[in-house]
C-alpha cells in the first residue's frame, strides 16, 4: 500500500507525533531553505549561524521521519550537524 502525505499528516493538521518526536508540517522544507541560507555567499555570518541553529533544532524531526536513513546531504558540515544532533 502506498502512503500519501495526507495519510501521515492530514491537511487540517499541522504536526504529528512520529517516533516520539513532534514533527511540524514544513520541517523538511525549512531545513532545505536554511541550507540555502547557510551556503549562500550573500548571507551574513549571523544569518548562517541562525540557519545552522534552526537546522540543528529540526534534526530530530528529520531522524524521526526516517529521512536520515535514506538520504545524505552533500554539504558535509550540514550532514555532521544532523548526524550529531539529539
Amino acid at each position: 500500500m502506498a502512503i500519501t502525505p495526507e495519510s501521515i499528516l492530514p491537511d487540517a493538521q499541522n504536526s504529528a507525533l512520529i517516533n516520539g518526536v513532534n514533527v511540524r508540517k514544513g520541517s523538511v522544507a525549512a531545513v532545505l531553505a536554511n541550507i540555502n541560507v547557510y551556503e549562500s555567499p550573500l548571507s551574513s555570518e549571523a544569518d548562517k549561524q541562525s540557519a545552522l541553529d534552526v537546522i540543528k533544532g529540526l534534526a530530530p524531526a528529520l531522524k524521526a521521519i526516517g529521512l536520515t536513513q535514506h538520504l545524505r546531504f552533500n554539504n558535509s558540515e550540514i550532514q555532521a550537524l544532523i548526524d550529531h544532533a539529539a
